[in-house]
């Protein structure tokens, strides 16, 4: 036991003493989730990206077509998508867009409703025409939350497209009353506002638009509630751990090419001992590498990846996961450049089978089944499931897969590399 551990703290204190290594374990992670959260709708510590939209109302119109786009923004059906706030200053509005404060500004101009309801036609003549002039819904955008203004544009595009086919409607019904001989002609320009009006009611009343919510796998996080920072944190700790893996998977065979192996398996020493103490080090190099980045995300970000003791255990299953691969690429190479290749190529197929790159509920089941052979996959699941609020017990699965995962790869490793040694 000793051996293994001399062994493991020689790897530990020349991978930690390496600078060039501690930029790529450490630093390129934590700057890659601080890159996507911003990206993806900002930082803050608590949910982000999709979630409750900031965006302000301006409506210049004093008629019901402007009300009945005001009220559609701030129903229930889109309350746990956008955060409306109606704001009677357009100047207002679009300083608070310019100071990145919400992602868009809508704003309503004041013959949007006169431009939307129907005027009286003639009987037998051509459909009734809108009131004269344009009438443009704007939408000013943030450039800074793309995606945020994204999804307020098509929200917005959405509910024209229903108020438009309501305006249609209401001109046909004013025509179609006139010639039927229904309605007087002199009556028309009274009852076509009044028709109208009650055609873009009921299009509001029967739901322009709604957000329906689905929930994948268990462990994974709900769309409407989805977390980029708390996301991406474990996602990229995981994908560079298996670099870190891959590295030291490497040094094993720069050992063997160096004599150094040859040597330590000269000595009174077991062949089990030795990759026992280059995977005891390789774990522990991954282990200390997940935690760093851990506290430092939740330090730094406030970002909880959840339960401590969870988390312990979880970081443990996964790099144990992630060291066997790394191992089985160690026994199964001939030389460091083909351990460094074919590792780096299996880590970012990994990471994209996975879902490090995006949220794994958006991945095809197809291939959250298959990509259930990396331990990207188990990793994800288990911490989403933890920072929802999991504890142990349920990430057990998780755990117990990733257990199995790594000790049949390494017993496959050992038996390869006792092959190669005898």
């Amino acid at each position: 036991m000793r051996k293994l551990w001399m062994i493991a703290l020689k790897d530990l204190r020349l991978t930690f003493g390496d600078r060039t290594a501690l930029v790529l374990m450490l630093g390129t992670p934590f700057l890659l989730t601080l890159v996507i959260s911003f990206a993806f709708g900002g930082l803050t510590g608590g949910t982000t990206g999709i979630e409750s939209i900031p965006v302000a109302l301006v409506n210049h119109d004093r008629g019901p077509f402007g009300q009945f786009l005001v009220e559609a923004f701030q129903s229930a059906d889109l309350a746990d998508l956008i955060a409306p706030t109606l704001l009677a200053d357009e100047a207002a509005a679009r300083a608070q867009v310019e100071a990145d404060a919400i992602a868009a500004a809508v704003i309503i101009p004041a013959n949007f409703s006169a431009v939307m309801l129907p005027a009286a036609g003639e009987p037998g003549g051509a459909p009734p025409e809108p009131a004269a002039g344009a009438a443009q819904v704007e939408v000013y955008a943030n450039p800074a939350r793309p995606v945020g203004a994204s999804i307020i544009r098509a929200v917005a595009t959405g509910l024209l497209n229903q108020l438009n086919a309501s305006s249609v409607a209401g001109h046909t019904a004013v025509e179609g009353l006139v010639i039927a001989g229904l309605l007087d002609p002199q009556q028309a320009a009274e009852a076509a506002p009044v028709i109208g009006s009650r055609a873009g009611e009921q299009a509001f009343n029967t739901r322009l638009i709604s957000v329906r919510r689905e929930t994948g796998a268990a462990g994974q996080f709900d769309p409407g509630e989805f977390d980029w920072a708390a996301y991406m944190a474990p996602s990229m700790a995981i994908m560079f751990l298996m670099f870190t893996v891959t590295a030291g998977s490497r040094t094993i065979l720069a050992e063997r090419q160096g004599g150094t192996l040859p040597r330590l398996l000269a000595s009174p020493t077991h062949p089990g001992q030795v990759l026992g103490g280059k995977i005891l080090g390789i774990f522990l190099i991954g282990v200390l590498q997940l935690a760093i980045l851990a506290f430092a995300s939740r330090v730094l970000l406030d970002l909880s990846w959840g339960d401590p003791l969870a988390v312990a255990a979880l970081i443990a299953a996964v790099v144990f996961g992630a060291t066997g691969w790394g191992v089985l690429l160690a026994a199964y190479a001939r030389t460091p450049g083909q351990v460094s290749v074919t590792g780096s190529a299996l880590a970012l197929i990994f990471a994209g089978a996975a879902g490090n790159f995006v949220p794994r509920v958006n991945l095809p089941e197809w291939l959250r089944q298959i990509s259930l052979i990396s331990p990207n996959a188990w990793g994800l699941d288990g911490f989403a499931e933890l920072i929802a609020g999991g504890r142990l017990t349920d990430i057990l699965p998780a755990v117990g897969a990733l257990a199995v995962m790594g000790v049949v790869l390494f017993a496959v490793a050992l038996i390869i590399f006792r092959r190669q040694t005898a």
